[in-house]
């Protein structure tokens, strides 16, 4: 969906055959009404039309009445107008008078309306109405409007989320960044619309707000926000995944997303020096870290550096290079993997023997 507005009007033709009568039907008095001497007469009698006017929009079985009663009640600026349009707008069983209805909201002007009109955008069956909301969209002030709309993202129906993206990017604003950010762990047409948003951005905003994105509360986000950085394909997107993959505790689904991405960036990463730490840095836990990334951007050096650790004395670096043969998924280790089974000396990694087994052994070919 695209926000428009460039819609031809087509509400001044429905109304041409309508006005005339609500005029004449306001401007009749009624017994009921006070007496032209009676002192306030005015003010009470535009109160008594007023409250008519109310109770024919929700109520008149005539749909050409209820469209005249949304255009008048959009010329007033009494706040007791606001919530029978907005009922209209959504609830009217006829186009026309939704259609008059948002456009009235717009004349009316209160920026509360704002969150009621992208709905309508979103969600009416009728393109007129469609259109009519998006023409009153373009009435409000965007600083006004702004608030609005960002709370309006948090619905939940998809639909509208996009609708309320679309209209927030149509000028964006610092202020819609965490939107943007938000909308990368959404459903997968928001995700797009969002990624097209941070693709046209300058490079170095964009990374930042990839980067940020990163720390995000929501897992999903976060997932997102790896899968963007592994499309652009840079070593600077390279680095900021690796960042990610390096953190001690991360959701499966974002560590899933970084192990594919950097074995498809590998060109990108420092995997020389992966391989110098593999083999003979002093600190252990560095030397396990670099075990690991090798088993994740693979490559037939990284295969024997991981062989060869199966045989280190430290039986915690031996289980690491385990795991990492398991992720390097290469059927070719699994003769190294069972000589490490047999030996009673890793009777404390035989769990995870076992399991990288298991895994490796379900990509071997069937012989039968």
């Amino acid at each position: 969906m695209t926000l428009r507005r460039d819609t031809v009007p087509q509400l001044a033709s429905v109304l041409a055959v309508c006005l005339v009568p609500v005029v004449l039907w306001a401007q009749t008095p009624t017994a009921a009404e006070p007496d032209a001497a009676t002192p306030n007469n005015g003010a009470t009698q535009a109160d008594t039309y007023l409250k008519r006017l109310i109770d024919t929009l929700k109520a008149d079985k005539s749909y050409k009445v209820r469209l005249q009663a949304a255009v008048f009640l959009g010329r007033s600026n009494d706040e007791r107008v606001f919530e029978p349009l907005v009922a209209a707008m959504s609830n009217d069983e006829d186009y026309t008078v939704r259609a008059a209805a948002a456009n009235a909201l717009g004349n009316y002007g209160d920026p509360r309306a704002i969150s009621h009109i992208i709905k309508r955008v979103a969600t009416d069956t009728d393109p007129f109405v469609r259109d009519e909301a998006l023409r009153a969209l373009a009435e409000f002030n965007r600083d006004e409007a702004l608030p609005y709309a960002i709370a309006t993202f948090g619905s939940d129906d998809n639909v509208v989320r996009k609708c309320a993206l679309l209209y927030l990017l149509e000028e964006p604003v610092p202020q819609i960044e965490q939107v943007l950010i938000r909308a990368l762990g959404d459903t997968d047409d928001i995700f797009k619309v969002a990624s097209d948003a941070v693709k046209k951005q300058p490079p170095a905003d964009a990374m930042k707000l990839l980067d940020n994105a990163l720390s995000h509360r929501d897992a999903s986000v976060r997932r997102g926000a790896v899968a963007m950085l592994h499309a652009m394909a840079t070593p600077e997107a390279a680095a900021l995944i690796l960042k990610v993959y390096e953190r001690d505790i991360e959701a499966d689904s974002v560590r899933n997303e970084t192990r594919t991405a950097l074995r498809e960036l590998r060109q990108f990463l420092p995997v020389p020096q992966f391989i110098k730490d593999a083999k003979a840095n002093p600190n252990k836990h560095e030397r396990t870290k670099a075990l690991k990334l090798l088993g994740v951007v693979g490559g037939d050096e990284a295969k024997a550096v991981l062989v060869a650790a199966l045989d280190d004395e430290d039986v915690y670096v031996r289980g690491n290079a385990v795991m990492a043969m398991g992720e390097l998924g290469d059927v070719a280790v699994v003769p190294a993997l069972e000589k490490v089974e047999a030996d009673p000396a890793n009777q404390r990694i035989q769990h995870l023997v076992r399991h990288a087994l298991k895994q490796l052994r379900k990509k071997t070919p069937s012989t039968n």
